[in-house]
C-alpha cells in the first residue's frame, strides 16, 4: 500500500469518534481546488498492513480509524480488506472516504465499514470539467447506488467552491440526492489556502452565511443538512 502518512488523532474525521487517519497516495482526480494535492500527486511510502496496525494498536486515545487520501480505494482490494478486518480486531471502528469513482471496490468494502463518506462534487454534467474524467459523473452514481442499498451509515460531501458549484447547483444535487434516499448531505466551506490549481488560491470561499442559507433550501429535500467550516 501507497500512504502518505499517519495522522496519530483527530477529533473531527469520524463524527463521534477520536480516531487515527491514514492518508493513501494517489488519485484518479485532478480537481483544481484540492488541498491534498501533495498526497494526489506524490507516491508516498510503500507500506504492508502489519506497519499500519503497529502505528494504530496502541494508540490508546482513539476508538476509530479515518481511511482517506487521496483515493483509498486505489489501492489493491485485497490489501484493504486484510487492513480493515485487522483493525476491525484490534476493537476500532472505520471510516472510508471515497471520492465515488471505485464504485465495485466500494460494493466489496462497504458491509466491513462502519461508515462512509462520499464526495459528491458538482452537477453530474460538470464532473468531467472538475475532474478530467468523462466517466466520473456515472460512477460516482453507480457508488452512490451502492451506498443507499446499503445498511452502513454515510454522508455525502459538497465542498461549495465559488466558480464550480453554487445554490442553484447544489439544489440540483441535494433533488438527485433524495431520489436515492441519501439522509444526510455535508456542504464544506472551501480552503483556498494551498490548491492544485494556484488560481484557486485567490478565489474567496462564500461566506458562511450563505452556506447556511442553502442548507436551509436542502432541507426541503434531505433531512439532515450539516455546514462544515473552518
Amino acid at each position: 500500500m501507497n500512504i502518505g502518512g499517519i495522522l496519530d488523532v483527530s477529533t473531527v474525521d469520524f463524527p463521534g469518534k477520536i480516531c487515527s487517519v491514514v492518508f493513501f497516495s494517489g488519485c484518479p482526480f485532478r480537481c483544481p481546488y484540492c488541498h491534498n494535492y501533495e498526497i494526489v500527486l506524490n507516491k508516498g511510502i510503500d507500506v504492508d498492513v502489519k506497519y499500519v496496525i503497529s502505528k494504530i494498536s496502541n494508540n490508546f486515545l482513539i476508538d476509530g480509524v479515518c481511511l482517506t487520501g487521496g483515493e483509498p480505494l486505489m489501492q489493491d482490494l485485497n490489501e484493504l480488506k486484510e487492513l480493515i478486518l485487522k483493525i476491525k480486531d484490534v476493537g476500532l471502528s472505520v471510516k472510508l472516504d471515497t471520492n465515488g469513482y471505485f464504485p465495485n471496490k466500494l460494493s466489496k468494502l462497504i458491509s466491513l465499514v462502519d461508515y462512509v463518506a462520499m464526495d459528491f462534487k458538482t452537477v453530474p454534467e460538470n464532473y468531467y470539467s472538475v475532474t478530467g474524467r468523462s466517466d466520473s459523473a456515472n460512477k460516482v452514481l453507480e457508488s452512490l447506488k451502492v451506498l443507499s442499498d446499503s445498511s452502513t451509515e454515510y454522508e455525502i460531501r459538497t465542498t461549495v467552491v465559488p466558480t464550480i458549484i453554487d445554490k442553484s447547483g447544489i439544489i440540483k444535487i441535494a433533488e438527485i440526492l433524495s431520489e436515492y434516499n441519501v439522509k444526510r448531505y455535508v456542504l464544506q466551506q472551501f480552503r483556498n489556502e494551498k490548491t492544485l490549481d494556484k488560481k484557486f488560491r485567490n478565489i474567496s470561499p462564500y461566506p458562511k452565511e450563505y452556506l447556511f442559507e442553502i442548507a436551509r433550501e436542502v432541507k426541503k429535500f434531505i433531512p439532515e443538512v450539516e455546514v462544515r467550516s473552518e
